[in-house]
């Protein structure tokens, strides 16, 4: 397990802010895939060739497409602000930081001039060298998970970019997906430098501790295949749904692969429910678990009325045809039950002692006292 460090209220407030930023800008994401206005702007990073173009705010397709540039190009700061933060608290070697910003301000040029081969190698190299380099020099979490985010706020900009440039559905969709993981890391970061995290405690006796970690793992991952599927339906069904009944599709209860369209919206309904039932299950279960000292004490109870509400918001897109309102509350009910579960989860493997750990613990503090 890993020791909870002490930080700074300043810290804790700014990745709140950034996570309320972050929650904005999936929103407003979100409403640009929902109105299909993701190509309104037709180049980038610049916009019809200016940082700002003269009366974008005036044109609905612009305004939607141009504040969401802007929006991530604000929570790109927060997070470069929260990564130095991070890294100035810990003996840091300045050639990093400099390095990182100057790595990636070559990779967005790489990808501005679409070469995308070498920019996904530096990608991947750059990923490599945060998990050898976090592992090595013994980084805390949260100066590892300031870094990550910095790392992932560019390649989702690239993403975005390169759904502009190269009109591409599937790096819409990848955008779409990496925002999802790109938001847990800022609730991580927010969770971690928290009040609760440092001084809530998970008992786990025996194998409780092996079931809490599995159980609260595999419901995370259930909700982030769900919001990927979604992504693939979203970003392949802007206009209109495949088919607008609510128990069967397309008229079949389990309907052929092919058309794709009409599978995928069959695997968004029928997966939706099972998640569900599996979050209430776990969130049930978890109650035994998670006590009152434990930093996700809240959790539990939250997660038996989201997916209820989930599911009621997602037969309301069915039955409003997409509704602008509806829909986007969906996606952002979503994203807060995936929040959610990766809370839960980080504190059955990351804040929860077992019965072991706190005899331990207490032992040490008997022998350091006498």
């Amino acid at each position: 397990m890993q020791s909870k460090q002490k930080t700074s209220k300043g810290f804790h407030a700014w990745s709140l802010l950034t996570v309320l930023v972050g929650v904005v800008l999936i929103w407003w994401g979100a409403a640009v895939t929902t109105e299909d206005v993701g190509l309104s702007v037709p180049d980038w990073p610049l916009a019809f060739g200016r940082v700002n173009p003269e009366g974008w705010w005036k044109v609905p397709a612009i305004f939607l497409e141009h504040g969401h540039r802007i929006l991530g190009a604000t929570i790109g700061l927060l997070v470069l602000v929260m990564y130095l933060w991070a890294f100035f608290k810990e003996r840091p070697r300045l050639i990093e930081a400099i390095g990182v910003i100057l790595v990636s301000l070559g990779y967005l040029y790489l990808v501005r001039e679409q070469a995308v081969g070498i920019a996904a190698v530096i990608a991947g190299i750059g990923m490599l060298w945060l998990v050898l380099t976090w592992m090595a020099a013994r980084w805390s979490a949260l100066r590892g998970l300031a870094t990550l985010a910095l790392i992932l706020v560019v390649v989702q900009a690239s993403l975005g970019g390169l759904r502009v440039l190269k009109m591409s559905d599937p790096f819409g969709v990848l955008h779409g997906t990496l925002g999802q993981v790109f938001f847990c890391v800022l609730v991580l970061i927010a969770f971690m430098s928290s009040w609760t995290w440092r001084n809530g405690q998970s008992v786990l006796r025996g194998g409780q501790a092996v079931w809490a970690r599995l159980t609260s793992t595999v419901l995370f991952l259930a909700v982030f295949g769900q919001l990927v599927i979604g992504a693939i339906l979203r970003h392949t069904q802007r206009d209109h749904l495949a088919a607008s009944d609510l128990i069967f599709t397309g008229g079949s209860f389990i309907p052929p692969v092919s058309p794709p369209d009409v599978f995928v919206l069959f695997l968004h309904k029928y997966w939706g429910v099972t998640v569900a039932l599996l979050m209430l299950g776990v969130a049930r279960y978890a109650r035994t678990w998670v006590d009152g000292s434990s930093p996700v004490r809240f959790i539990p109870r939250i997660l038996t009325v989201l997916p209820v509400l989930q599911v009621i918001l997602g037969i309301s897109v069915i039955l409003t045809g997409k509704s602008f309102w509806v829909t986007n509350f969906h996606v952002i009910n979503g994203l807060a039950m995936l929040a959610l579960t990766c809370m839960m989860a980080a504190a059955a493997w990351g804040g929860a002692k077992s019965v072991g750990d706190v005899v331990e613990s207490v032992a040490d503090k008997e022998v350091v006292t006498a």
